[in-house]
C-alpha cells in the first residue's frame, strides 16, 4: 500500500537525519532559557530598581478594592508595566523568529533528503537551508495566521449569533431552545475541527510546495490548495498521519501521568520522562512532515524537480494532468 510505503520512507529519512530531533530539543531549551533572560531579568531588575512592594496586593479584600488598587499600582509603577509589556512582546517575537528559523532549516534538510538518498544532516547545511527558506516560510506563516484568525473570528460571530437566537427562543419554547443549543454546539464544533484540519493540511503541503517549487508564499498557498483539490487522497493520508500522531501522543501522556502516582521516586522520574516525551513527539512530528514530503513527491514528480521555478511549474502541470503552455513546451 502506498500509504504504508510512504510512511516507511518518511521514517527512514528522519532516521538518516536524526540530528533534527535534537535541534527541536535545543530550540525548546532556548525558548525556556530566553524567557528568563528576556522577560524575567528585566522584571526582576525593575522590581529591585523601583522598589515594588508586593505586600500591597495582598491587602486587597474585595473586587472593588482590587480594581481601585490595580489602577493605583498601575499609576505608581507605570514604567514597570511598560517594561513587562515590552519584554513579553520581545519574547514572543523572538520565539516566532526562532521557530520559523528551525522550521525553515527542517524543511530544507528533509526536502533534500527526499530527493537525494545519500543526503545527510550537517549543521552548516541546516543553517544554509534555514537562511534560504526563512523569508518564504515567514511570509507563508503570516498568510496562514491571517486566514486562521479570520476563520476564528467568523466562527465566533456564528457562535454569537447562535447564542443570541437561542436566548430569544428560550422565552418561547424551552425544549426547542435546548435542542437548538445542542445542535448549534455540534455544528460549530464540526466546523471548527474541519477548519483546523483544512488549515493544517494546507500548511504541511504548502511547505512541500515551497521546497519543491521554490515559490513565493502566495503561490505556495494557491499551489497547495490546488494540489489538495486535485489529489483527494492527500487529505486521507494526512488524516492517517494526524490520527497516529494523536494516538502516540496520548500513549506517551498516559505513561507520563502514571509517574505522578508513584510516591517519592515518581517526582524524580517525571522530569527526564518529560524530556523523553518531547523527543518522541518531535520525532513523530518530523516523520509526519517527512512522509508528507515523500507523498507529495511521489504524486507530483517521477524524479526530483529542478531548482528553477519554471521547470517545477511545468512538472506540476504534467503531474496534475494540466496542459503545458505553448511557450513552455518549446
Amino acid at each position: 500500500m502506498i500509504y504504508t510505503e510512504t510512511i516507511r520512507e518518511g521514517i527512514h529519512t528522519v532516521n538518516r537525519n536524526w540530528q533534527l530531533v535534537f535541534i527541536q530539543l535545543i530550540a525548546m531549551i532556548i525558548s525556556c532559557i530566553s524567557f528568563f533572560i528576556i522577560v524575567g531579568l528585566p522584571i526582576a531588575f525593575a522590581f529591585i530598581m523601583f522598589g515594588l512592594d508586593l505586600t500591597e496586593i495582598l491587602k486587597i479584600q474585595d473586587i472593588v478594592s482590587a480594581i481601585t488598587e490595580s489602577f493605583g499600582l498601575l499609576n505608581k509603577y507605570f514604567t514597570i508595566a511598560v517594561m513587562i509589556i515590552v519584554s513579553l512582546f520581545s519574547y514572543i517575537l523572538f520565539l516566532i523568529l526562532l521557530w520559523i528559523f528551525i522550521i525553515s532549516g527542517t524543511i530544507g534538510v528533509l526536502g533534500n533528503a527526499v530527493c537525494d538518498k545519500d543526503y545527510r544532516f550537517g549543521i552548516s547545511r541546516f543553517f544554509e537551508e534555514a537562511k534560504r527558506y526563512l523569508r518564504p516560510v515567514f511570509g507563508f506563516s503570516i498568510i496562514i495566521s491571517t486566514i486562521f484568525i479570520f476563520a476564528a473570528f467568523m466562527l465566533g460571530m456564528l457562535g454569537g449569533g447562535a447564542s443570541a437566537l437561542i436566548d430569544r427562543i428560550k422565552g418561547l419554547e424551552m425544549t426547542l431552545a435546548l435542542f437548538l443549543s445542542v445542535f448549534f454546539a455540534l455544528v460549530l464544533i464540526s466546523i471548527g475541527l474541519f477548519l483546523i484540519f483544512s488549515i493544517m493540511s494546507v500548511v504541511v503541503y504548502g511547505f512541500a510546495y515551497l521546497f519543491f517549487h521554490k515559490s513565493s508564499p502566495y503561490d505556495a498557498l494557491k499551489g497547495s490548495i490546488r494540489y489538495i483539490y486535485s489529489t483527494p487522497s492527500s487529505i486521507s493520508f494526512y488524516a492517517i498521519l494526524l490520527v497516529l500522531y494523536v494516538l502516540i501522543g496520548f500513549i506517551v501522556l498516559f505513561i507520563g501521568s502514571s509517574f505522578a502516582l508513584i510516591p517519592i521516586i515518581g517526582i524524580f522520574l517525571s522530569m527526564p520522562y518529560q524530556i523523553l516525551s518531547y523527543l518522541i513527539q518531535a520525532y513523530i512530528g518530523l516523520i509526519m512532515l517527512s512522509s508528507v514530503f515523500h507523498y507529495y513527491h511521489k504524486t507530483v514528480y517521477s524524479s526530483c524537480p529542478l531548482l528553477s521555478k519554471g521547470d517545477s511549474d511545468i512538472s506540476l502541470n504534467k503531474a496534475l494532468g494540466q496542459a503545458t503552455p505553448p511557450d513552455e513546451r518549446s
